[in-house]
């Protein structure tokens, strides 16, 4: 059976950002959008599509993947990495090459964003001997698909005809059978037969009766001696029920609160530090070189001196009891880089889109410290010196490297930034402002909520196109202070839309690159 084609998942920003605002099956990657849209739904520039799904190879042997394009790409076959162009790197085909057995199904991920100007791609192979092309519908198979090889073969075989032949024979045969009436006329002999066995049984079933009764009295004596015997042991087993009283010691049920329930880690900002390297924990994001400034700047005032070199951490429970280590004032997200399985597999910043390899299971060890393990991979994280990073992700063995520490950022003691968001004039009814504004990419954004209340935010750029999005998600009453950062985009006019349950503001705001007069500027509102 012959594939349909790839599920594709259209974003209206270039971060795979909220829900796809259209979801479909596309036959094939191969498009030309030029100057326009894929859809009325998306903007022409700064969106994001994904296409996932199954692919099988028609012969077994070695592919080579390439997509031909102007802006960003990630492939994933088979789970590992071939292809990745994000944030500007350059194009290495040294891991293109896949071995693909004849018609066995393998997992295959194209994640694109387009910035700006001409939009174009297409996803080819090279079969073993042949030139590059793109990949055919027929060897594309949306998600939900069998991983089953689809084989026609064997059904014309089982419909061979021979088996029609077999019956007509058979039904020629009882017609023969029926000549048989001959034996009808021995029946009646047997019949006189009968009478006579049936006059036997009389005489003989009046003589056995009285014989059985002589023995029924012996077993009935032998009866009454048991249950006498019978009589005792219950005694005894009356004796058994106060031992029974034995069963209350089975007090084992203290054992189930050793199932750390209050072990949960609080949803909160923390600073994760390593047992053995007495370093936070920190993850460097090419695309974004002031990374560390804004992480430390989105606690909002919320950490103590010491605490202000470094890294911050928001820590959220998700429904099935796994956590995300979020980057405050930001949808990123800490995640197994390609959602590698393999030891020594390296970290990476990515906007939460509920994957496994973006999920952890964090629990407390005897000595206060925790064990932080990807859901997708059951590995932990660890620290090792001999990484560029320091962090990566390796099977769990229960060692020091692995034990890391939680401190929770307290209030600060210093009020200044606190004082300075109440002070600030805001706009609409939760009080909402911007500063700096105009900025160079690092903005504070304060707000008010009376009470508990969902809040989120989405970036408009001057031509009315989604740029960003953040979650969607409950925050507690009173003066919000996050820090968002937005030094990947362009300068120019733009407008943040804060929702706070179901009503929106609208602020401008206006980046622009840094120059040497930049902080007289960053005292404009």
């Amino acid at each position: 059976m012959a594939g349909s084609g790839l599920t594709a998942s259209y974003y209206p920003n270039g971060t795979f950002a909220g829900a796809p605002v259209l979801r479909r099956i596309d036959a094939s990657v191969d498009f030309n959008w030029g100057l326009g849209a894929p859809s009325k739904d998306l903007p022409t520039d700064y969106f994001s599509v994904r296409w996932e799904g199954l692919l099988a190879a028609p012969t077994t042997g070695t592919y080579r993947f390439q997509v031909p394009t102007n802006d960003e790409i990630r492939l994933w076959v088979n789970g590992k990495k071939v292809l990745d162009t994000w944030d500007g790197r350059r194009e290495d085909n040294a891991n293109a090459f896949v071995q693909l057995a004849a018609h066995e199904k393998t997992s295959i991920k194209l994640e694109y964003v387009d910035a700006d100007g001409e939009a174009h791609l297409q996803l080819q192979w090279m079969p073993p001997g042949q030139g590059a092309q793109i990949i055919p519908m027929s060897n594309l198979f949306p998600l939900g698909s069998s991983l089953l090889p689809d084989s026609g073969v064997p059904a014309p075989a089982v419909a061979a005809a021979p088996v029609k032949p077999a019956p007509t024979p058979i039904v020629a045969a009882p017609a023969p059978a029926p000549v048989v009436p001959t034996p009808k006329a021995p029946a009646p002999t047997p019949k006189p037969t009968p009478p006579p066995v049936a006059a036997a049984p009389v005489p003989v079933a009046a003589k056995p009766a009285p014989p059985a009764p002589k023995p029924e009295p012996k077993p009935v004596q032998k009866a009454v001696a048991t249950s006498q015997k019978a009589v005792a042991p219950p005694q005894k087993a009356a004796a058994t029920p106060a031992v029974v009283a034995k069963p209350k010691p089975t007090p084992a049920p203290p054992a189930p609160a050793v199932v750390k329930a209050p072990a949960r880690v609080e949803p909160a900002v923390y600073i994760i530090t390593s047992r053995t390297t007495g370093k936070p924990l920190e993850v460097h994001d090419p695309s974004r070189p002031n990374m560390r400034a804004y992480q430390t700047a989105s606690a909002g005032g919320m950490a103590t001196s010491p605490q202000n070199e470094a890294t911050h951490w928001r820590i959220e429970q998700q429904n099935d009891g796994f956590y995300r280590l979020m980057v405050p004032g930001n949808n990123r997200v800490l995640e197994v880089l390609g959602s590698s399985t393999s030891n020594g597999a390296a970290l990476n910043l990515w906007p939460y889109y509920s994957g496994n390899n973006q999920q952890w299971n964090i629990e407390l060890t005897e000595d206060g410290y925790y064990k932080i393990v990807a859901k997708h991979s059951k590995k932990a994280l660890t620290a090792r010196d001999s990484t560029d990073s320091g962090v990566v992700q390796w099977r769990f063995k229960d060692n020091e490297t692995q034990d890391w520490k939680l401190t929770k950022v307290v209030p600060s003691q210093n009020r200044e930034l606190m004082q300075a968001a109440v002070e600030r004039p805001g706009i609409g009814a939760n009080r909402m402002s911007l500063y700096p504004n105009p900025s160079n990419g690092v903005v504070q954004l304060t707000y008010r909520l009376p009470e508990e209340l969902p809040v989120g935010w989405v970036l408009y750029n001057q031509n009315g196109a989604v740029v960003r999005v953040s979650d969607y998600r409950r925050r507690t009453t009173g003066i919000q202070l996050q820090t968002l950062e937005f030094t990947d985009l362009p300068p120019g006019d733009y407008y943040l839309h804060l929702t706070v349950g179901t009503t929106t503001t609208r602020h401008p705001l206006k980046l622009r690159k840094p120059t040497a007069s930049a902080p007289e500027a960053s005292a404009e509102q």
